[in-house]
């Protein structure tokens, strides 16, 4: 299969095009032929070598969490899927190794939702991993509908996405120099983070996608009755579903930057790297 792949750490250079073995699906999983995938964030940590994965040394390497396209094959007990279903996936990669930069990928079933005849793969590949990122930190502050919610900023990739989601959860999206709100969610980290934290009312929901800027018994003490919660992507069906059923219904549409071939990944990577973009880089592997 045709593959982007890194041989070591580097820059957005070190990509290139390499033909390797076509998985087997293993019992409970599913070969996907994948027509869209995006970058994030955490892809650019891991090419250069800041987000290590489990097995760091593990080269040819594919990156990539999100993927959209058909399914190919059916290992033992996936029951409900058939091949040709179009389907949407996420695979957290640092820690699977499975990346989505590639023609085919063998995912678990747990993390492949179907996805409407109506949505396209270009679409879809741009929202698992900051639409489950999104959704888990507004279900994390576990608020009831009609409560106010602070997101430090709205215009980024996550922030966007949970500023768009909030509303269809019935919370009321908080200007983000608001006081006193019901709950808040940090997606910068540092100053930012101690900010939003200081905007919810005594008693409130906070939570938190930068876990490193928040330290037990530091700025977040327990004495104003705000537990904070560092979110954690569980990259599961509980949290595709409703992203595909919204994607499906029409009230939901991922922000695109821009749409380049599987072959000028390093291009994506280049460009994610340069301040200013708000949207998603999305590959299409059959253009």
């Amino acid at each position: 299969m045709k593959a982007a792949i890194i041989e070591s750490f580097g820059g957005a250079g070190v990509f290139r095009s390499a033909e390797l073995p076509r998985p087997k699906p293993k019992p409970g999983e599913l070969l996907i032929r994948i027509r869209a995938s995006s970058v994030n964030p955490v892809d650019a940590g891991v090419r250069a070598g800041k987000i290590l994965p489990d097995d760091p040394g593990n080269f040819p390497m594919i990156l990539g969490w999100d993927a959209a396209g058909t399914v190919e094959a059916l290992g033992p007990e996936t029951d409900g899927f058939a091949c040709g279903d179009r389907v949407m996936a996420i695979s957290p990669q640092p820690g699977s190794l499975v990346g989505t930069h590639a023609e085919f990928a063998a995912l678990p079933v747990s993390q492949v939702v179907k996805l409407a005849d109506a949505v396209s793969f270009t679409c879809a590949a741009a929202m698992p991993l900051i639409g489950s990122t999104a959704l888990s930190s507004l279900q994390a502050l576990d608020l009831p509908p009609g409560a106010s919610v602070l997101i430090n900023n709205p215009k980024g990739a996550v922030g966007a996405m949970a500023a768009t989601l909030a509303p269809l959860l019935g919370f009321e999206l908080a200007a983000p120099d608001a006081r006193d709100v019901d709950g808040a969610i940090d997606v910068r980290g540092r100053e930012h983070a101690q900010k939003a934290f200081s905007a919810v009312k005594d008693g409130g929901a906070y939570a938190t996608i930068v876990p490193e800027w928040w330290k037990p018994g530091g700025v977040f003490a327990p004495a104003r009755g705000i537990t904070p919660v560092t979110v954690q992507n569980p990259a599961n069906q509980q949290v595709l579903q409703p992203l595909a059923d919204w994607l499906a219904q029409g009230v939901l549409t991922p922000k695109i930057e821009a749409i380049l071939p599987l072959e000028k990944i390093a291009e994506a990577h280049r460009r994610l790297d340069t301040p200013g973009h708000t949207g998603k880089f999305v590959l299409d592997h059959a253009a």
